[in-house]
């Protein structure tokens, strides 16, 4: 098997899955990854066939893609603020708009030292071991309702060394031990009458639990954080959120005026992210 031929296989598909600007990017991610940094001189000559070391994992690749697979779970790892963490089935995987909340909390606290941060649904723990990196003397804290997402935290946390705290609990059955300078937060927002506009691969392997909530009541987190916030926080502290871009309107009614809300769009100029002060 060729390159050309690789491409030709992915195009004809996959077209049912992807769109062909997505389907060019999941053939770039497997010479990036079979390949490594020769991966430009490898695919120069697109007639050229495939290594016979690789030709395997070539097809392999490809027949997972079919299955639905995202690619990151196909790897095992994804991508997230320079890191490389350590992904699969039952955890969600991080986005890059959830980037973007970690660079608004170091904006603001990347040159304070001692906080006690709060990363509640933390998933993989994306955003505490990256945030982890840049606030060096910070105690974060990540916790997540799902055994699965915490394996993968840990798995993460060891090999970055961040030793972080993380705790297996429901959000809902939390209460915290110490107060907290910020709390972040990428919680499931999705309502299930969005589904239409998601990609199968997500709606079929992606948990649902970290993703979805119901139509009847899509703010039930926020208004948790709403409490946790309030209650065990200290003076000056700050909540970033990541949030449904449908339901901007929503969550500043819900916050205000109790609390200084700040929204900010993502990379694709939606709605995205809230901060909340607590006024003084």
């Amino acid at each position: 098997m060729s390159i050309q031929e690789f491409e030709n296989k992915c195009f004809k598909e996959l077209n049912f899955l992807y769109s062909s600007q997505e389907i060019a990017s999941l053939c770039k991610y497997a010479y990036q990854e079979y390949f490594g940094n020769n991966w430009p001189s490898e695919i120069l000559d697109k007639r050229r066939a495939i290594r016979s070391d690789k030709q395997k994992l070539f097809e392999d690749y490809l027949n997972q893609l079919t299955l639905g697979n995202p690619y990151q779970y196909i790897f095992g790892y994804a991508e997230f603020y320079g890191l490389r963490l350590k992904v699969g089935e039952g955890v969600l995987i991080p986005r890059p708009e959830t980037e973007q909340l970690v660079d608004w909390v170091l904006e603001d606290f990347g040159r304070q030292d001692n906080l006690k941060l709060l990363d509640a649904c933390c998933g993989s723990g994306a955003i505490s071991i990256a945030l982890s990196k840049h606030l060096d003397s910070a105690h974060i804290t990540g916790i997540d309702s799902s055994e699965q997402a915490l394996k993968y935290a840990v798995e993460n946390d060891k090999v970055y060394q961040s030793n972080l705290q993380w705790i297996k609990q429901d959000l809902f059955d939390f209460i915290p031990k110490v107060k907290f300078n910020i709390i972040v937060s990428n919680p499931p927002y999705v309502r299930y009458l969005e589904k239409k506009e998601m990609h199968l691969n997500v709606l079929n392997k992606e948990p649902h639990k970290a993703l979805f909530v119901s139509d009847s009541d899509p703010l039930v987190f926020y208004e948790r954080l709403r409490y946790i916030f309030n209650k065990y926080t200290r003076d000056h502290a700050v909540m970033y959120l990541e949030c449904n871009q449908y339901l901007k309107q929503d969550l500043i009614e819900l916050y205000s005026p109790e609390f200084i809300v700040e929204s900010r769009n993502d990379f694709r100029m939606n709605f995205r992210m809230l901060k909340l002060s607590k006024k003084q």
